[in-house]
């Protein structure tokens, strides 16, 4: 056993010192070799020593992907002033077929969002004088938004921007590789989606178990610090 000394007094100990086992360099980098796989899906999984590798692989390239979208789309945000997620909106409102106008409800839809953040980003949007609200003569409940006359010469200014940007971003695609990979990416919205949501539950699980043990006085502030967490504003998808 290798003894280290502790420069500090350790409550509960009467010993300056912890004894701390050593620890083998070789095991320890056998047993990192010897890590299970992190997917069981047999589809997922491959012959060899490393059965996860080309799955693994897959994800840090697809964060990468993600990533590099994000900053794209963070550009052109810019240019129009706005942030990535109400751009995103601007485009859907721009490029939508509807004469009179898009509900804030196909909106939410098209961008695998709630109805109530759209809302939010939107009046932010029609005092930037991007956006146009009207009443939905179908739903007087509703509202129909559409671009302004201000919003349409900016996304047309836009366009030469976008084109680039879209352009060389998908420059390696065939039409087959744009069409299979839509698909892929399309069918797993949803499944995404479900995951994130059952991880939020068992986050605030095991922030309800965390605070029973907590003496009375701690419980304060774990519930402060929960409820700064379900304020926080829904993200938005690229």
């Amino acid at each position: 056993m290798q003894t280290l000394p502790v420069t500090e007094p350790v409550a509960g100990l009467r010993s300056p010192c912890v004894e701390w086992p050593a620890v083998d360099v070789r095991k320890s980098a056998e047993a990192a070799v010897a890590l299970p796989a992190t997917v069981s899906l047999s589809a997922l999984l491959e012959k060899g020593e490393e059965p996860d590798g080309t799955f693994r692989q897959l994800l840090y390239d697809i964060s990468v992907v993600a990533a590099h979208l994000e900053s794209a789309r963070q550009y052109l945000a810019g240019r129009l002033g706005v942030s990535s997620p109400q751009y995103n909106i601007v485009m859907v409102v721009a490029h939508s077929h509807a004469k009179s106008g898009i509900s804030v409800g196909e909106v939410a839809m098209t961008l695998n969002v709630s109805g109530a953040f759209v809302t939010n980003e939107v009046k932010k949007l029609v005092k930037a004088q991007l956006i146009l609200k009207k009443r939905n003569p179908d739903d007087r409940r509703g509202v129909l938004l559409s671009l302004s006359p201000f919003g349409y010469e900016k996304v047309l200014a836009l366009e030469p921007e976008l084109l680039m940007v879209n352009d060389h971003l998908f420059a390696q695609l065939s039409r087959a590789d744009f069409r299979h990979l839509a698909r892929i990416v399309g069918s797993l919205i949803g499944v995404f989606g479900q995951t994130v949501a059952a991880l939020k539950v068992m986050s605030t699980m095991a922030d309800t178990q965390r605070l029973a043990f907590l003496p009375s006085g701690g419980r304060g502030q774990g519930r402060a610090k929960a409820g700064r967490r379900r304020t926080a504003k829904e993200p938005v998808g690229s």
